[in-house]
């Protein structure tokens, strides 16, 4: 990557990074810094990549940005109290309503882990 320029960037999912890694992986061998974060992904990761994107799309049809609604993907909270904080750690605040309705979302994702 010396010598190259960002032309654009994307927030991706640890499920993403986990598909392309693999994806990688089968090409040919990866480098220390991508088996490390291909080990990290796999353990981490709760989602597949399809159920990720549907749950993140979700998310920002009910007024997430696309950042806060990858960290919650990834994140997973278990009730209102750790939504809110994810909410908090991007300067968004919800009513109560809105957040059961994000919370609804997210537990209707977990049973696919």
């Amino acid at each position: 990557m010396i010598g190259k320029k960002q032309t654009a960037s994307k927030m991706v999912s640890i499920a993403d990074v986990l598909d392309i890694l693999e994806d990688r992986q089968k090409d040919g061998e990866l480098g220390y810094e991508q088996q490390i974060e291909l080990e990290h992904a796999k353990k981490f990761s709760k989602l597949g990549k399809k159920e990720a994107e549907k749950m993140k799309e979700e998310l920002m049809e009910n007024g997430m940005g696309e950042k806060t609604a990858t960290k919650t993907v990834e994140i997973m909270p278990i009730d209102i109290t750790q939504l809110k904080l994810i909410l908090v750690m991007d300067r968004l605040t919800l009513d109560d309503e809105a957040c059961k309705k994000l919370m609804g979302i997210v537990e209707s994702h977990r049973g696919k882990q």
